[in-house]
């Protein structure tokens, strides 16, 4: 058996480091395209409603024939029971789930190439908000899912989450 040296091993960590490189360049999960995020409100005050529209355009080249999406509030505001409420679901949803400060929801399927299906969430700010001192910052995380191309019994699917927020989603409360 050969001895181990300082050459080997530095073959082995280049190939380590090469194979991470190629797996490093390649794409992540196919990102969503075609969703738009707005609030009608920018700053708000306690009591308050705001309204949140979600929406999904179908930029692919086949139906999609399945549409997923929830939205939550980011930190610090999910921590914060009780202070806003979402209300009501209204669009283009086969069922929409509201529990709390979250709702979940299916985009009304199939969505033809081009075509946008929306959902508005009504959020009511409690009369006497928790979180203290004024402004506070609200921002929602939505996450979308959807299934499309379905050929030969091949599904694609493509979903994306945002984590720490969209911007056309923030209100700030004073």
């Amino acid at each position: 058996m050969k001895s181990f040296s300082v050459q080997r091993l530095g073959v082995i960590l280049a190939a380590i480091l090469g194979l991470g490189l190629f797996f490093a360049a390649q794409p992540a999960s196919a990102a969503v395209g075609g969703t738009t995020f707005a609030v009608d409100k920018s700053t708000a005050r306690a009591g308050d409603q705001l309204t949140l529209t979600l929406s999904l355009t179908n930029t692919e080249n086949s139906a999609i024939y399945f549409a997923y999406e929830s939205v939550q509030p980011t930190w610090p505001a999910n921590t914060q029971a009780g202070a806003f409420t979402v209300v009501s679901c209204t669009g283009d949803t086969s069922d929409c789930a509201v529990n709390g400060n979250s709702a979940s929801f299916h985009f009304n399927a199939p969505i033809a190439p081009g075509a946008t299906k929306s959902v508005t969430l009504t959020v009511k700010i409690t009369d006497t908000p928790a979180w203290g001192t004024a402004p506070y910052t609200l921002n929602w995380a939505p996450y979308v899912y959807y299934e499309f191309g379905q050929v030969g019994g091949t599904t694609t699917a493509k979903d994306q989450s945002w984590t720490y927020g969209v911007p056309e989603l923030q209100t700030v409360i004073s």
